[in-house]
């Protein structure tokens, strides 16, 4: 009886100490994740850093979007980062919420900024407005490998479109 209990007291304890490194390599990883996704936020797109953009993309990745087609590979991503920095050079993506399960990662961000460049589109370029932008935004992260490989944006396309003067503002009351 002693060899049973002693066996089980001993599998116990290694299942606690491996199922403890697993968790916490499970929670790394995550923590790692959610790193990346900040970093996409608060380097790349409100900084304007690309060099980053080399370390958080993989050559392959994938941004889907509601109002564009897909767009593949690391290098036409990082032209379009740069495109709309500079129609919008103060930019900026503020993270207010991250929710982190195994290789996604899901942000809740604020992007604000004002439009004082142009801005080339799939249908022409647009003048500068001089309209201030405020646009929630929700971005989803799919990560490999220390990568991101796949991103989906969705924002609300309102004030974005106001912003670019594409929609009219209300009138004042």
């Amino acid at each position: 009886m002693k060899s049973v209990v002693g066996t089980f007291i001993a599998m116990l304890v290694i299942g606690v100490v491996f199922g403890g490194m697993a968790v916490a390599q499970s929670t790394s990883t995550m923590n790692a994740n959610i790193e990346l996704a900040r970093k996409h936020h608060e380097e790349v797109w409100s900084k304007g850093n690309v060099v980053v953009a080399d370390e958080i993309y993989s050559n392959e990745m994938v941004r889907h979007s509601a109002d564009q087609p897909d767009s593949r590979g690391r290098e036409p991503y990082k032209q379009f980062i740069l495109g709309t920095r500079g129609a919008f050079p103060d930019y900026k993506d503020t993270v207010q919420n991250v929710i982190a399960s195994g290789d996604l990662v899901a942000t809740k961000t604020l992007i604000t900024g004002t439009m004082t460049g142009a801005l080339r589109g799939p249908k022409g370029t647009l003048p500068p407005t001089g309209k201030r932008l405020e646009v929630p935004c929700a971005t989803f992260f799919r990560i490999a490998e220390g990568k991101i490989v796949e991103i989906w944006g969705y924002y609300d396309s309102v004030p974005f479109l106001k912003a670019l003067g594409v929609l009219p503002s209300p009138p004042p009351k």
